[in-house]
């Protein structure tokens, strides 16, 4: 999976990029889980289980993208830079 994938993922998908759920995509199929009230921690984790100890992160439409060795995306719509992790994350208004 690459940014042009993303790209191309019909406008109706890309409505439902939620801050309070997380995403995760492939090439053959899309699927969304809960993450209201999860701390930096929980995203780690859930980061470390999906993506092994090793991913990298981009941005795309304001949106933070975790990619690792597999064919897997995991969208955080909650977050919006690479440093997320560092940092506060975004507080919706």
């Amino acid at each position: 999976m690459t940014i042009r994938d993303l790209n191309s993922l019909p406008e109706a998908i890309k409505r439902t990029f939620d801050p309070n759920f997380v995403f995760l995509i492939t090439s053959d199929k899309i699927q969304h889980f809960p993450a209201r009230q999860w701390s930096t921690a929980d995203y780690q984790q859930m980061l470390q289980e999906k993506l092994g100890a090793s991913y990298d992160f981009f941005v795309w439409q304001e949106i933070l993208v975790a990619q690792g060795t597999n064919d897997l995306l995991i969208l955080m719509p909650h977050y919006h830079q690479t440093d997320a992790f560092t940092e506060t994350p975004h507080q919706p208004s």
